[in-house]
C-alpha cells in the first residue's frame, strides 16, 4: 500500500473520531489482504434470499444465517458461497430439525383442541 493512501486513510479515520487502534489494525489488515481473498459481490439478506431457493428471508433468519454475515456499517451483507455453504453444514441441519420439530409440536398441540 502506497505511503500516501496510508496517510489519507489515517486522516480521515482519525477526523470521524474512529480510534486509533482501529484504524491501525484496519490499515494492518489490508496489508495482509484480510477480507480481500475473493471478489465475490455482496449482497443484502433480502436479495440473497431468491438465489438461494427460499420465498421469504424470514427463514434464513431462522435459519440463524446471520452467521456468516459480513458486518459494513451496521449492516450485514453475505457472499453466496458463504451461505450455501453455510445451508449445507451440519449446524444448519440441526436448526432445522430443531424447527420441524418444534412445528410438528405446535400442530398437534392445535389438532388435539379441536
Amino acid at each position: 500500500m502506497k505511503p500516501e493512501i496510508e496517510i489519507a486513510i489515517r486522516t480521515i479515520a482519525l477526523a470521524d473520531g474512529v480510534p486509533a487502534e482501529r484504524v491501525e489494525a484496519g490499515i494492518a489488515a489490508m496489508k495482509m489482504g484480510a477480507g480481500y481473498e475473493t471478489q465475490e459481490p455482496l449482497y443484502s439478506l433480502k436479495k440473497i434470499t431468491p438465489l438461494v431457493g427460499y420465498n421469504h428471508c424470514s427463514f434464513l433468519h431462522k435459519l440463524q444465517i446471520q452467521r456468516v454475515g459480513i458486518s459494513y456499517g451496521g449492516r450485514l451483507s453475505y457472499r453466496l458461497s458463504d451461505v450455501v455453504n453455510y445451508l449445507r453444514s451440519p449446524e444448519c441441519a440441526a436448526i432445522r430439525a430443531e424447527l420441524k420439530k418444534k412445528r410438528r409440536e405446535t400442530t398437534k398441540a392445535k389438532a388435539s383442541n379441536l
